[in-house]
């Protein structure tokens, strides 16, 4: 799941232009010269973590922003959980803590 996770992060980064990666890759890929190079193996996303996946998702749309985005909080989760009648349990907090600490990577990630 970190491994779709990191992949989906990675084309949701900010190119240089201020746009999605991915973005940029879908749009080329739409050009009749446009020769991809040999793709990478697409991580997917595991069947029986996809709840998971979908309360990340959720989580995230509330998370906190000031000057830069901000790891999700204690406080936030637990008004999320109580908000939509879920309880995580602690497998489902690692993972949720997993994939905010690789979100919070990739947003401070420096692009050369």
């Amino acid at each position: 799941m970190l491994l779709y996770a990191d992949h989906q992060f990675d084309r949701a980064a900010a190119a240089g232009d201020g746009n999605a990666k991915g973005d940029h890759l879908d749009t080329a890929r739409q050009n009749p010269l446009y020769r991809a190079p040999e793709a990478p193996v697409v991580p997917q996303l595991p069947p029986e973590l996809a709840y998971i996946w979908a309360w990340f998702t959720l989580l995230n749309q509330k998370r906190q922003c000031g000057m830069a985005v901000n790891a999700l909080t204690s406080a936030e989760i637990l008004a999320w959980q109580a908000r939509h009648q879920v309880r995580f349990d602690p497998f489902e907090e690692g993972v949720i803590d997993r994939l905010d600490a690789l979100f919070m990577h990739h947003q401070n990630k420096k692009e050369p």
